[in-house]
């Protein structure tokens, strides 16, 4: 597959009038949220020399996820490189005090996946704690660089308005207070670009600073009318995790030259949320999960619901991995997300066709078997037949990967 550049909206109210910096890219990367696999795929992108500048903009945990200690040994074998740059985000200093005392000492008795990963890593690496308390106790809450007259100031979550970003609270900084005054009112010439709020959860407590535009929300966004570029796209469940160059406008995320699928059915409660995990379990065995994209949503849904008892056990039955899932409605914006739309049965074929406005891209289709016939998944919310669900679901997911393979 060839690669695409792709640009933030706005990409010339972000590059500087000229670049007399010694670098020739300044690559800023959203909040990683231990998701290590999004780390490393974003990473091999970016072809990082020493003539680029890196931003990491905090956020490297996540109570949630195995890939803690991954993420931090990574980030600990890169923070002494002069061209990387390690802020910290407001989970960070959650943790720092949350693991250590002001000393440094390890509280190893705490009951968390963070702590149990910590003290198994430093049975083979007994320093890895010191390690990881130096990492986070010496991350910054700020840095700012002046390219072309213009000053870039970067931080974890913004500034308070009005105030100098000399003198800025690390309450601000970390965990802004009052997050819907920074990006209403902010509205001076100095570009702030931050992380912490994804696009969604912005516009949904203030959609009037999104009108006038067409913009991807589930990917960074260079706030219109105001110097603010937001990074934080939520890898750590569903979203990517994304990389802007200040030079030239250019976006990465971990995943957009990937072929992407979503599954769709009515509630994304049972069915359509066992085909993504279904998927994702077969497309690991085949050490394709860096390659694939893999999402659901429901047509009848406005979103908020979990995954259904009986999906629960029969993922847990077949030894499917699975996690956190929230229910989202099916719509345009999630049309145009992907390059393929999947729809579990005839009803759903339709339904999907029509929030979608018409299928203008020619991509929805119906689940189909390995010889190519279409499937129809009982909903079993009304059969209770969750097994025979599965065993569909499970014969359309092979059909798939097989033809993914063949590509």
């Amino acid at each position: 597959m060839k690669n695409r550049k792709s640009f933030i909206n706005n990409a010339e109210e972000i590059i500087p009038p000229m670049n007399d910096s010694p670098y020739h890219r300044i690559f800023c990367i959203g909040d990683i949220h231990a998701a290590f696999d999004k780390l490393i795929s974003l990473w091999k992108k970016l072809n990082v020399t020493e003539n680029h500048l890196v931003i990491f903009l905090g956020d490297y945990l996540y109570g949630k996820s195995d890939k803690n200690i991954e993420t931090l040994q990574w980030l600990i074998e890169h923070k002494n490189q002069k061209n990387i740059i390690f802020l910290r985000g407001n989970v960070d200093d959650t943790y720092l005090h949350r693991l250590f005392d002001s000393r440094g000492n390890f509280f190893n008795r705490l009951n968390s996946r963070v702590v149990s990963g910590i003290k198994n890593a430093a049975i083979k690496k007994p320093s890895f704690p010191n390690k990881i308390f130096d990492f986070l106790n010496n991350l910054p809450l700020s840095y700012q660089i002046t390219i072309g007259g213009r000053k870039y100031f970067f931080c974890h979550a913004g500034i308070e308005v009005g105030i100098p970003l000399e003198t800025q609270k690390k309450t601000y900084l970390l965990n802004h207070p009052k997050i819907k005054s920074f990006y209403r009112d902010y509205s001076d010439d100095d570009f702030i670009v931050v992380g912490h709020k994804s696009p969604k959860k912005i516009f949904e407590k203030l959609p009037q600073l999104f009108t006038g535009e067409k913009l991807d929300l589930n990917k960074p966004i260079k706030v219109p009318n105001k110097n603010i570029l937001m990074l934080d796209t939520h890898a750590k469940e569903e979203g990517q995790l994304s990389c802007v160059d200040l030079l030239s406008g250019e976006m990465w995320q971990d995943c957009d030259d990937c072929d992407s699928i979503i599954f769709v059915c009515s509630g994304n409660s049972c069915r359509s949320p066992m085909a993504k995990y279904i998927m994702r379990h077969l497309l690991a065995e085949k050490g394709l999960s860096d390659k694939v994209v893999i999402d659901s949503a429901g047509c009848n849904t406005y979103g908020g619901g979990q995954l259904s008892n009986g999906a629960r056990k029969m993922l847990r039955k077949y030894h499917i991995p699975f996690g956190v899932h929230i229910s989202k409605p099916f719509n345009e914006q999630e049309y145009r997300k992907f390059k393929c739309v999947i729809a579990l049965d005839e009803d759903m074929l339709k339904l999907a066709k029509k929030k979608s406005g018409g299928d203008p891209d020619d991509k929805i289709r119906l689940f189909t078997d390995l010889d190519g016939h279409g499937l129809k998944v009982e909903d079993p919310f009304h059969t209770g037949d969750y097994e025979k669900a599965y065993a569909t679901i499970r014969l359309g997911c092979l059909a798939l990967l097989k033809n993914l393979l063949n590509k």
